[in-house]
């Protein structure tokens, strides 16, 4: 059984302190799961550059239901995350009618593109944070570039069953609050004029804010809300980073304390030898080997004598041992039980093997446990 001293408990208690710490200043700094929201006033939320397609004459507004609702043609829907996104096939299916899909997130692959870059474009200087780029392919349309691939490209549909014209971001806070400052930069213009390129005149450019959790539910929505559509839909709503990390510190603190000593060393202690154990011992392996099992008889009804005699007050010796008779007067007359008993155990039978020597000695002590309790 593993025991834990008051000194371990100590350690043990700084542990979980630090993994709450830990986890409550990832909570505070990393975006939240409404980071990308045009409600978030935060700097990883979009609310200035919602309010900003509003002072420019666009037609936008919130999505806030399931994308089973979506209807209509030449629409834009913006999504913004830097959380992993599935394909529902409801959204699939409205797309392929004839609408745009802009999704800012994080992928395509590092390269040795500086962390802070700021391009050059006809409305001014767009700052990306990032070395995430999509290398140039065939099929593909640079809306934002730079000499390390792509930052946002347009990508037709390869076919009627495949998604409609989407517009994809390798940098999800590409429109985030921090970049509306004063100056501003002119990272809110550059995806303004993408979108004038791709909306249809009356048309509107939804931001979607069911995937932030801003929802406006039918008694259907809430059901299909608790129950994950797919697997992915499920490890998408777990936060992995914070699990992790606590994980990983716990596990970190596990190996730094069994390689600790709390305490003095403990000495290994050495076995005693017995001589008189080993004796017996031997005696009885050489014993049994040879079959002599009425030897081993004889020496065990002569101590069973005299254990009876010392018992009885017959002034026992280990040499002159009182006879037969007078121990089965003396056993029968102290426990009051038949002497027939004591008689078959003081008998030595013509042959006997090992199942009958143990029975023997069952026997025996049971005869000296009841004389022990007259007595």
């Amino acid at each position: 059984m593993i025991t834990i001293n008051r000194r371990q408990w100590f350690f043990l208690g700084c542990a979980v302190l630090v993994l709450l710490v830990v986890g409550l200043l990832i909570l505070a700094v990393a975006p939240s799961s409404r980071a990308g929201s045009s409600f978030d006033a935060s700097p990883w939320g979009t609310q200035k550059f919602y309010a900003y397609l509003q002072q420019q004459g666009f037609q936008v507004a919130r999505w806030q239901r399931d994308y089973n609702y979506l209807k209509g043609q030449g629409h834009v829907f913006i999504q913004i995350s830097g959380r992993p996104m599935s394909w529902p096939p409801s959204l699939v299916e409205w797309l392929a009618q004839g609408n745009t899909l802009v999704r800012f997130y994080w992928h395509g692959e590092p390269t040795a593109a500086p962390f802070a870059a700021r391009l050059s474009t006809p409305q001014g200087k767009v700052l990306i944070e990032t070395r995430r780029r999509v290398p140039f392919q065939q099929g593909d349309r640079s809306l934002l570039k730079d000499d390390h691939g792509s930052i946002v490209y347009l990508r037709e549909a390869t076919s009627p069953q495949t998604h409609g014209q989407r517009i994809l971001g390798v940098y999800p806070w590409l429109v985030a609050n921090v970049y509306g400052g004063d100056p501003p930069l002119a990272n809110f213009a550059v995806v303004a004029e993408i979108l004038q390129n791709v909306v249809t005149p009356g048309a509107t450019i939804y931001f979607d804010e069911w995937l932030h959790g801003y929802r406006q539910r039918t008694p259907e929505d809430v059901v299909r809300e608790t129950v994950p559509e797919t697997l992915f839909d499920y490890f998408s709503r777990t936060p992995w980073l914070a699990v992790g990390v606590q994980f990983s510190l716990l596990l970190l603190f596990l190996l730094w304390q069994q390689s600790q000593r709390f305490g003095p060393p403990l000495l290994e202690k050495e076995p005693v030898a017995s001589n008189s154990a080993a004796y017996i011992a031997a005696l009885a392996g050489v014993l049994e080997r040879a079959q002599q099992r009425h030897f081993v008889l004889e020496q065990l009804q002569h101590r069973f004598r005299y254990d009876l005699a010392n018992q009885l007050g017959l002034a026992a010796n280990p040499h002159h041992l009182p006879r037969d008779s007078e121990l089965i007067q003396a056993w029968q007359t102290t426990t009051g039980r038949s002497p027939q008993h004591l008689q078959d155990l003081l008998s030595i039978p013509h042959s006997i093997d090992d199942s009958q020597l143990l029975k023997w000695l069952e026997q025996a002590g049971s005869a000296l446990q009841a004389l022990k309790r007259a007595v």
